[in-house]
């Protein structure tokens, strides 16, 4: 199948994940501010403005802003390419991922302030969050848990607890491949969190460049199917 499709394959999703909760837990070590989602800045900002720390609350004001924004860039990239461009779609956006990551990477390496490092973390994940939609059918995010382990649960409630009709099968078919994609990917979401927190609080800046070569087997993967695709 075509990654460029909105149907990604399961391995691709598994690596997206794994990424998704490293940058998500690197970032916050270096700026106290989730880069990955809204709803834990949403929170992190309203306290920041109760305990009165103003520039702290701008910082996760503006990843909030940056997130969405990155969602609003997937979309109007999407939007603009041509029928034939957008078998590339997912390819296009890790190479856009890749070089906001680097951004990032140099800014937080020349000492510069925290927001732009902010602004270039939240605009890559939130154009990652977009870009992967679908796995096995199942709908996916790859940068944050909420929603997919809710479903998760859902599913795993459903699936254990209905009857064994055949009038069921297709539900409980349906239940058990949402169940095999989902675990999968909260776990593997929670291992490149660990990997990311341990990788910045041994290396700072450095331990952001395991995001960038996770990213660029990605890309050389994506690369290579969709040549062989072609062939």
């Amino acid at each position: 199948m075509r990654t460029g499709l909105r149907d990604t394959a399961f391995g691709t999703s598994l690596v997206l994940a794994f990424i998704g909760g490293y940058a998500d837990a690197s970032s916050f070590l270096i700026a106290h501010t989730f880069t990955g989602h809204l709803t834990g800045n949403c929170v992190l900002a309203a306290v920041s403005i109760a305990n009165q720390e103003w520039y702290l609350a701008c910082d996760r004001l503006l990843a909030v802003l940056a997130f969405s924004g990155g969602i609003l860039s997937s979309l109007a990239m999407s939007r603009l390419r041509t029928v034939y461009e957008r078998g590339y779609s997912l390819l296009l956006a890790m190479v856009v991922e890749l070089v906001l990551v680097g951004a990032a990477f140099l800014f937080l390496w020349n000492h510069a302030n925290n927001e732009l490092f902010i602004v270039c973390m939240c605009l890559a994940l939130g154009i990652q969050n977009d870009a992967l939609r679908k796995t096995n059918q199942v709908g996916v995010h790859s940068t944050y848990m909420t929603g997919m382990v809710t479903t998760l649960i859902q599913k795993g409630f459903g699936y254990w607890l209905s009857d064994r009709s055949v009038e069921n099968k297709s539900a409980r078919d349906s239940a058990s491949t949402a169940i095999h994609v989902l675990a999968p990917m909260w776990i593997t979401f929670i291992l490149g969190a660990v990997v990311g927190a341990v990788m910045v609080a041994c290396f700072h800046a450095l331990g952001l460049l395991g995001i960038t070569l996770w990213l660029g087997f990605l890309i050389c993967a994506e690369m290579k199917g969709n040549l062989a695709a072609r062939a």
